[in-house]
């Protein structure tokens, strides 16, 4: 038994059609929008009321979908929400486990956990962190996953583009053969230490912010796919500026959470 809520998006009519035949006992919600002329509840809400009623119907799986049906959200079956970055890595781990061979695709400022839970089976890409990166790497030969930490999969087999309802059919493929609950393959997974956070920067100053970074760390180990990654015997640090507003991204990543703090506020001095 599984709880999905669509989100009001187009989604509720495509995965009955689907569900349906493959025996699913289903419980659903915001299938559809109302004209009562309340508004649909932001996201972080939805998951909340899923969470309640997974635990009222003593559902196996909780999914929420975004209101365009693109990303999609889990939530186990003791209620809890698994974190987006943390599911990331379970579609990875079961596809390893599953025997699959080929190439997988993530952003630059994933977890470089991603490398550990699928070990030799799979060949990571990484690419710029950009949806039409992503996407485009997600076309090449050989690639049979391709994700973000943001909730967006893809399987290229079926569609090189976020879908949720796909995505969902495909983790209940992969978990068919186990005879584990959901939190129990969340909790074999590394604990995440990755840090993200954001900084005010003026439009003007971006350029003078990545030029002064790669000058400081010219002689450094780093990564220039995407802003600037830096990396050093206690994990590595990232200043990515946003495409769309006045503020760079900083991403932070230790052997332990407190690692990855003091990387971040190093870094955040400096770009300060």
């Amino acid at each position: 038994r599984i709880v999905v809520d669509y989100g009001y998006s187009a989604g509720s009519f495509v995965l009955p059609l689907v569900l349906g035949p493959l025996g699913i006992e289903t419980v659903t919600a915001h299938a559809f929008e109302s004209d009562s002329g309340s508004t649909p509840a932001r996201l972080s809400e939805t998951i909340d009321q899923a969470r309640r009623l997974v635990g009222a119907v003593q559902a196996d799986l909780g999914v929420v979908f975004d209101r365009s049906a693109e990303r999609l959200f889990l939530i186990d079956e003791t209620g809890r929400e698994v974190r987006p970055d943390q599911a990331l890595l379970l579609f990875l781990d079961l596809i390893a486990r599953s025997g699959a061979g080929g190439k997988v695709v993530v952003p630059i400022t994933a977890t470089s956990q991603v490398e550990e839970v699928v070990g030799s089976s799979l060949e990571v890409v990484r690419t710029a962190a950009s949806l039409s990166e992503l996407t485009n790497a997600a076309t090449a030969a050989g690639v049979v996953f391709a994700g973000a930490p943001g909730g967006g999969y893809i399987f290229p087999a079926f569609l090189p583009a976020y879908d949720a309802s796909a995505a969902l059919c495909k983790l209940l493929e992969l978990v068919a053969g186990l005879e584990e609950p959901l939190s129990r393959l969340v909790a074999r997974l590394p604990r995440p230490t990755l840090i993200h956070r954001q900084l005010q920067c003026p439009w003007a100053l971006k350029g003078s912010v990545m030029r002064v970074l790669n000058e400081r760390f010219a002689d450094a180990n780093v990564d220039l796919r995407d802003g600037i990654k830096i990396f050093d015997a206690r994990g590595w640090v990232q200043v990515l500026p946003d495409a769309d507003e006045p503020l760079v991204h900083l991403y932070a990543e230790g052997e332990t959470t407190e690692d990855s703090e003091d990387l971040e506020t190093e870094l955040r001095t400096l770009v300060t």
